[in-house]
């Protein structure tokens, strides 16, 4: 995986998920190709274990640690897949008419803004802070299934 990956958790989770992130961009539409294949590859299971061992290491349950490996490859693959497609075909910013989508138009200045690295960043940001509020919750309780 390249440069050793930081020892606390939530440095570690977001290592590993740049990596697995950089890895797709560096191949056209891999995002696309790996969504539509059951990922069984020996290199997938690595990076899952690897992943599932820090979420283990830091004291989650081992269904929070395999389910939250398994939202955060979703996200990265996600936004990928998203920037890819991108950067294929470029779009121009929509218009949402206010009385049909207000929700849409109040926020739409904000939809398209930022770079895709920004946006992954945020993601990111949210999964982990979610991934310590549910630590916090269940007491660090690494013998009890949740």
């Amino acid at each position: 995986m390249g440069p050793a990956i930081p020892l606390a958790w939530e440095d570690r989770v977001r290592a590993l998920a740049r990596w697995c992130r950089g890895v797709l961009l560096a191949h056209r539409d891999s995002a696309r190709l790996i969504a539509g294949l059951s990922t069984t590859e020996v290199n997938t299971y690595r990076f899952s274990d690897t992943m599932i061992q820090t979420l283990l290491d830091a004291g989650f349950v081992p269904r929070t640690a395999a389910w939250a490996n398994c939202t955060l490859f979703y996200l990265v693959l996600g936004i990928t897949q998203e920037q890819q497609a991108q950067s294929a075909h470029p779009s121009a910013p929509a218009a949402f008419d206010e009385s049909e989508f207000p929700a849409l138009r109040a926020a739409s200045a904000h939809i398209t803004t930022g770079s895709f690295d920004e946006r992954f960043e945020f993601a990111l940001d949210m999964q982990v802070a979610a991934l310590r509020a549910e630590l916090a919750r269940s007491g660090h309780a690494g013998d009890r299934e949740a």
